[in-house]
């Protein structure tokens, strides 16, 4: 389970952090079988309450997400988006099918390794743009949060992975393990300073005071002076201000100083796991000796001065004009929402500038105002769940730093939209859920019947996952053709897309477009109504309606769209 972990968590942060449908759907192919395969062949234990009540609440979040769709204000939206929350429960389901057997550590190790990579090429493009021939001729905040896509999501997941290699350095039983786990820290500490992420330096501050807070003192003494080190890395890599925002047409151009901290990193590294090498036999042995408790309290003040830094980074930032319209959202439907994914309609509507965003930039009030209170108290039982579970796990060797972890996702979901990027939450879900799996006794095993309805609704899923990949690659094909300017072939994958999708507005305007490019304006009139049948708020495709229309129909559309974005422009 735990290399099920690290290639889960690889995967989909390399693709995009699994911002797009065919990664999610793609990583839920791949938990539906595994699953499926270890019900059938080995049979599941029974999940205790924490397990239980945390597959309960990702459920009815699927099943509620999908219902969205009968009152949605874009009903395409709703059944795309409960795709994704499958994936959250299926994740879930996988590690308790794994149960107890599975310890702790060998996830949060996957997890940790898995986030490893995509740190390590940030790096590298990042410090050696010049070394790497991937260098972007644009410096904005996709290209330099590569292979990710987005710095905030980029920055949460090293922030996982800092606080889960802190607690293995300084607990895992293999020396060569903690002696890794301390080494990575200061690589990933300079990885979270390059992001420049006010949010995700609040979530790390926040996870190390729980850590310290639940931990033994002589343990959360140790971790603070581990990071004391990694520490000294951010701060002078965020100083490094050629690097850290380089030139907007030539990230090259600051390509030396990126060599100089990579040689300045390498050093620091060693310093470092020659520290780890002499401190925790020496905690180990002595408790928590002098010097160490004075770097931990220099680790502290660094830290809070960070936290207190931190929000003031924040001041300016759109969120609050996006939460403003998620929360007239919810007035106008306090009850059950507007539907999942519904957000990006509103926020045309309603903003008061030309700013484009396709979410609230927050896991809470998005879900408030597009599933209502119901969708709301299951996100809350889905996280709160694994922190209760983990913290009756602080006794343990790693229960800290799962709790640390988990406490840092869930204040950063609070200011962003991790939940759209599968990358990044998947990560959490399966902290999460291992922590769930042991906080209760083992409950036996699974009888027959039970068994059986459990590999059948498993053999549904993948079943379910299969056609959702089948429908998402096809869709993804013909939009990468119609870009390409093969617009037969894009009209071909579309038309297949639809088999598998029949409710995919988007499949629609590809063929649209595809046929208006071609000069069948009549063949494109169609397709486009189709789309708008399908999504009546869809903006763009009542704009191109108007594009492919004459007369009054051409007035009409033109209005409809200024009507669902008066300022125009991009969502």
């Amino acid at each position: 389970m735990g290399t099920a972990a690290f290639a889960l968590t690889a995967g989909t942060a390399w693709d995009e952090g699994g911002f797009h449908a065919v990664a999610w759907d793609r990583a839920l192919v791949g938990l539906a079988v595994l699953a499926f395969a270890a019900v059938v062949l080995d049979g599941a234990p029974r999940p205790g309450r924490h397990a239980t009540a945390m597959l309960a609440a990702l459920a009815f979040l699927t099943a509620w997400t999908a219902a969205s769709w009968l009152w949605s204000d874009s009903p395409p939206a709703a059944l795309d988006e409960a795709q994704r929350v499958a994936v959250y429960l299926a994740a879930a389901v996988a590690v308790a099918i794994a149960g107890r057997r599975v310890p702790p550590v060998w996830l949060a190790g996957g997890v940790a390794a898995g986030i490893v990579p995509a740190a390590a090429w940030n790096l590298a493009v990042r410090l050696a743009p010049d070394w790497t021939g991937r260098a972007p001729q644009r410096a904005d905040i996709g290209s330099l949060a590569t292979p990710v896509g987005y710095a905030n999501g980029l920055a949460l997941l090293v922030v996982l992975a800092l606080l889960l290699a802190l607690g293995l350095a300084a607990t895992a039983p293999a020396a060569p393990v903690r002696a890794a786990a301390a080494l990575l820290l200061v690589p990933f500490a300079a990885d979270l300073a390059l992001q420049q992420s006010a949010g995700a330096e609040v979530a790390l501050a926040a996870g190390l005071v729980a850590l310290v807070l639940v931990a033994p003192r002589d343990r959360a003494a140790l971790s603070l002076a581990l990071l004391v080190l990694p520490l000294g890395t951010a701060l002078a890599v965020g100083r490094e201000g050629s690097v850290v925002s380089p030139p907007a047409q030539d990230l090259t151009a600051a390509a030396g100083a990126g060599h100089r901290l990579l040689l300045g990193l390498a050093l620091l590294a060693a310093a470092q796991l020659a520290a780890a090498v002499f401190l925790v036999p020496r905690f180990a042995r002595d408790g928590a000796p002098l010097a160490a408790r004075a770097a931990a309290v220099t680790a502290a003040l660094l830290l809070a001065a960070g936290l207190v830094a931190a929000p003031f980074a924040l001041r300016g930032h759109e969120r609050g004009s996006y939460w403003g319209v998620a929360l007239r959202e919810f007035r106008a439907d306090p009850v059950v929402g507007s539907g999942a994914g519904t957000f990006v309609d509103w926020w045309l509507r309603a903003r008061t500038t030309a700013h484009s965003t396709q979410e609230a930039h927050s896991l809470y009030v998005e879900t408030l105002a597009e599933l209502g209170p119901a969708g709301l108290l299951a996100v809350l039982v889905a996280l709160g769940v694994p922190l209760t579970a983990s913290l009756r796990l602080r006794g343990t060797a790693l229960g800290p730093a799962l709790l640390a972890a988990l406490v840092a996702y869930d204040v950063h979901a609070a200011v962003d939209f991790d939940w759209e990027l599968a990358g990044v939450t998947l990560p959490a879900v399966l902290l999460g859920a291992a922590a769930a799996v042991h906080a209760d006794p083992s409950g036996g095993r699974l009888q027959a019947r039970p068994r059986r309805a459990a590999a059948a609704a498993l053999a549904g899923l993948t079943a379910a996952a299969l056609l959702a990949l089948a429908g998402s690659s096809r869709l993804a094909a013909a939009s990468a053709a119609e870009a390409a300017g093969r617009f037969d072939a894009a009209v071909a994958e579309a038309r297949g897309a639809l088999r598998y999708a029949p409710w995919s507005a988007d499949a629609w305007r590809v063929i649209g477009e595809s046929r208006l490019a071609q000069g069948d304006r009549a063949g494109a009139r169609d397709a486009f109504q189709s789309a708008v049948r399908l999504d009546p708020n869809g903006w763009q495709a009542w704009a191109e309606l108007a594009e492919a229309s004459t007369g009054e129909p051409r007035r009409a559309a033109e209005a409809e769209a200024a009507r669902l974005n008066p300022l125009g422009g991009g969502g």
